[in-house]
Formats: structure tokens, sequence, C-alpha cells
């Protein structure tokens, strides 16, 4: 049986984030009942659907989905996003067109960085509590282990601390 896609619905990774698609980012009332009000768009043609009405902060990683598109380079100042967010008290929704590839992508990343879990045991994490079509593609998995990998040698320092409320970790 394969998931579908199209009709998922958003899927809340911790209190404060949330994995979404096209149409999540376009529910305003439903970004508002969740507290969403930071919407970090991975798409190059996906508007920022309420940036005029100035209740939605928005950061665009113009990424597509393709073997050659790196995400990695967009990391740190979308961490940074994030990070404000959380730290202000609002939520955040990590949108691409389908929610699968991209933004979960994006995701793992940021759980990978402040947690000690791994690229694979985040994307399972992510996949099994949450959106269970998570998938991203190939390229972006190879970006994930390369981080991974500089996490582990100190190239890349990890945030331990606080630690993420919703989230049970061995930190």
């Amino acid at each position: 049986m394969t998931p579908d896609v199209e009709n998922a619905v958003i899927s809340p990774i911790l209190p404060f984030l949330f994995l979404g698609n096209e149409r999540d980012a376009q529910d305003l009332d439903l970004l508002l009942r969740l507290n969403v009000t930071c919407v970090v768009n991975v798409t190059t043609h996906l508007p920022l659907y309420h940036l005029d009405t100035g209740l939605v902060r928005y950061k665009r990683l113009p990424a597509t989905d393709n073997s050659k598109q790196n995400l990695r380079q967009y990391f740190e100042e979308v961490f940074e996003f994030i990070e404000e967010a959380h730290q202000s008290g609002r939520g955040v929704l990590v949108h691409c067109q389908a929610g699968v590839s991209r933004s979960a992508t994006i995701v793992i990343a940021y759980l990978m960085k402040h947690t000690l879990m791994t690229a694979d045991g985040d994307t399972e994490m992510v996949a099994l509590t949450a959106k269970p079509m998570v998938s991203p593609n190939l390229n972006f998995m190879g970006q994930l282990l390369e981080f991974e990998r500089d996490l582990n040698s100190g190239v890349t320092p990890r945030i331990l601390t606080p630690k993420l409320t919703g989230l049970e970790t061995q930190v």
C-alpha cells in the first residue's frame, strides 16, 4: 500500500516544529491554530502564501528535488531561523511541495544538529512517528550522511543543550 502523499496531514515533529506540504502551507487557519507563525519554504516556485498578511515570517530555501541540488549549503541559516522562532515561542512549518524529500531533509538535519541521533535514525524516527512517506532522495541522504560525519568528528558542532522538549534522546 502506497502512502497517500497528496492527502497527508501536517506532521508534528517536535512541539514547535512541523513537517508539511504545499496544502498545509496554504491553510492559514491551520497554521495559526498550531501557533505556526514561521514557515520554511523549500521550493523555487511555491508562493509565500501569507506574506501579505504580516502574520507569518518566511525563509525560502530555493531548492529543487533532484540529484544535483545542494541542500546542505542552507543548513546553518535555516537552523538559525528555526532556533530563533523556537526561542521566541513560535511554531515552525518546514514544507516543500509534497513534504517528502526536501523539507524532510531539513527537519532531519535539524534533529541531527540538536541530538545524538543519526541520519538513518532520524529518518526512521520522522518516518515512523510523524510522516510514513518521508523519503529524502539519494542525493539528500548522502548530504545527511556527510553532515553526520562532520557532526561526529567535531568539524560541525552539535547543539545539545538545552534539550529539545518532545524528543527523547540520550543527551
